[in-house]
């Protein structure tokens, strides 16, 4: 951890295992909320993905509360070593899905012939899951500069930023969203909302800044944070299920880049460090490990999933209420102590 006195933050960590335990609920229900809409499965499915979309905003305020820290002794060297790392991670588990389903699986399962071309792009691609490390090293390149003016003297310009932000990348596009699904007229302020193009102050760059600014600032009106978050999550779930339900096909208000999910994942970290940073990191080693494997258990989850989902439904467990916990809890210790292992092999270790 990049404080120096080198311990790692207890509260970051207990915040990074709920970050990654928010991931792999979102991938083990997201399956039930594509189809049969309205269905006890679609509701139940809807429940657990909204609740979790915490996921990859609370990672990403972890990273900026660290890099973006006064006392991070930040150095050219070491942010490379971070990207190099995070390239090197890319690439490994780019190839390895790439040769499970487009190699391994349509030449040994399906007997079909090999499609190079296919084989390639979906290196390039990279799973469906590691876009997010695409994401983070841009975040990773933009290091320096933030760290230019993302300190205490600049506060209020801190502040302008994360309004300005707020209110391009969060509320409007909501609301943009929402209505064209009933007028038009919401896709022409689209337009001249693109023609702004003010896209220093959109995207995840807030979510990176924000985690500095809560790691350090204390929210004022909790109670009211509290209320927006817990209204944030009703929302999460209700607008997904009645845009779903009354277009009949599937209609997610789960991205990231939602006011709902961007006030539940403030809540959650809120809440986190209120109750746990002032306590010292001795004696949790199952916090510390989860969290020291939490980037190998985030690139094999995926994989284990569709394992342990085809079991489950051979076994004729395929209802949501059931499938969905059990599921998420053999995926997790398995990913777990796949990640672990790997972090004791020597080549392994630098890709997990």
């Amino acid at each position: 951890m990049p404080k120096e006195s080198n311990k790692r933050i207890y509260y970051l960590d207990i915040l990074r295992v709920i970050a990654c335990l928010a991931i792999i609920m979102i991938h083990t229900s997201s399956r039930f909320v594509i189809k049969d809409f309205g269905s006890s499965n679609f509701y139940v499915g809807n429940f657990f993905d909204s609740i979790a979309r915490i996921g990859v905003p609370i990672f990403i305020m972890i990273s900026g509360s660290l890099m973006l820290d006064k006392n991070y002794k930040y150095t050219n060297k070491k942010l490379i070593n971070h990207i190099s790392k995070m390239i090197r991670f890319l690439i490994f588990w780019s190839i390895l899905y790439s040769v499970i389903y487009n190699i391994f699986i349509p030449i040994f399962i399906k007997h079909e012939p090999l499609d190079i071309v296919k084989f390639i792009e979906s290196i390039i691609d990279g799973h469906f899951h590691l876009w997010f490390i695409y994401m983070i090293i841009g975040l990773y390149l933009i290091v320096p500069l933030l760290r230019l003016w993302v300190k205490d003297e600049n506060k209020k310009y801190v502040e302008y930023f994360i309004v300005i932000s707020v209110i391009l990348s969060f509320i409007m596009p909501e609301i943009i969203l929402i209505g064209s699904y009933y007028n038009t007229l919401f896709e022409h302020i689209n337009i001249a909302l693109s023609n702004i193009n003010l896209k220093y102050v959109e995207g995840y760059t807030t979510y990176f800044i924000l985690g500095w600014y809560l790691n350090n600032y204390n929210i004022k009106n909790k109670k009211l944070l509290y209320i927006l978050g817990i209204i944030s999550i009703i929302i999460t779930f209700g607008s997904t299920a009645i845009l779903s339900i009354s277009k009949e096909t599937a209609i997610q208000m789960y991205d990231n880049l939602t006011i709902n999910v961007f006030f539940q994942s403030i809540m959650i970290f809120v809440i986190i460090k209120d109750k746990y940073k002032n306590i010292e990191y001795t004696n949790k080693k199952i916090i510390s490990n989860i969290s020291k494997n939490s980037l190998g258990i985030y690139a094999i989850h995926p994989l284990i999933i569709t394992i342990v989902n085809k079991i489950l439904i051979n076994v004729g467990l395929d209802i949501a209420i059931i499938n969905i916990p059990i599921c998420f809890i053999l995926v997790f210790i398995i990913s777990f102590i796949i990640s672990y292992l790997a972090s004791k092999i020597p080549l392994l270790k630098r890709v997990v």
